[in-house]
């Protein structure tokens, strides 16, 4: 079995072959065109060698084209190059005229290769019917059908599906703490009222008075205090009347 390039030039035009076989015998699949580009694989070298290079019988012109059509077959051959106005060394001409033959006298062969069952029996089918080789080297045929379906497989079997990009996380957005409303309008307690005058009173005046003897700083607090005392006493006394005279209004 030929290498190297001969197989890069196999592997490039198999599909090609193939898809014209399937479209002309609907009944085929992919692995019956591929066994018949396996039997075209081993006759022509991979498409490299249309000449047999020792022919069988000595002193002939021996196979020519890519299943080496020998003797009869050869002059039918270039009699349909001729009469169709195509160059046998082209693949119009190799491809075209076996149809014809597939579709003629060797019609028995596409049913045959159909039943059988795998690649390697659809191989020896094809060989049997059709090329009915000396020697048949069916391990080479079975390459060659190999690489051609491989081919095949590769143009035309779709891409596996890409996964779904996952969504991203959703955002959190913390909510800034708002102070209850209430909280905000709640009244000021007495306690809490006399403690806000009492700081302040004790705190103001050693921030003005910084600078004064502790006992006139002393002095200046207790001076402060009382007033405060006396205005919270007073303003309690001021409220409680209220309360007595809205009393007495009411009975």
């Amino acid at each position: 079995m030929a290498k190297g390039k001969a197989q890069d030039l196999f592997r490039s035009k198999s599909p090609v072959i193939m898809a014209r076989l399937l479209r002309d015998i609907p009944s085929w699949t992919p692995m019956d065109a591929a066994a018949d580009l396996g039997n075209l694989g081993q006759e022509s070298a991979g498409f490299t060698l249309l000449q047999e290079q020792k022919p069988t019988v000595a002193g002939s012109q021996g196979g020519f084209g890519w299943y080496q059509w020998t003797g009869p077959r050869r002059r039918a051959y270039m009699a349909w190059c001729k009469k169709n106005g195509l160059n046998p060394a082209g693949d119009d001409a190799n491809y075209g005229f076996h149809i014809f033959e597939l579709k003629g006298e060797y019609k028995a062969v596409i049913p045959a290769v159909r039943a059988a069952k795998g690649l390697e029996a659809k191989v020896k089918a094809f060989e049997r019917a059709y090329e009915r080789a000396g020697t048949p080297h069916y391990s080479s045929r079975n390459q060659w059908a190999a690489i051609a379906l491989e081919a095949w497989d590769a143009i035309n079997t779709p891409p596996a599906p890409k996964p779904e990009p996952k969504p991203p996380a959703p955002v959190v957005v913390e909510k800034p703490v708002v102070a209850d409303p209430g909280e905000l309008h709640k009244p000021v307690t007495r306690s809490k009222t006399f403690w806000t005058w009492l700081l302040t009173a004790i705190g103001a005046p050693f921030a003005a008075f910084g600078n004064l003897d502790w006992r006139v700083q002393l002095a200046i607090v207790a001076i402060i205090v009382a007033f405060a005392i006396y205005g919270i006493t007073r303003r309690a006394q001021l409220a409680q009347a209220v309360r007595d005279l809205k009393s007495e209004i009411g009975q």
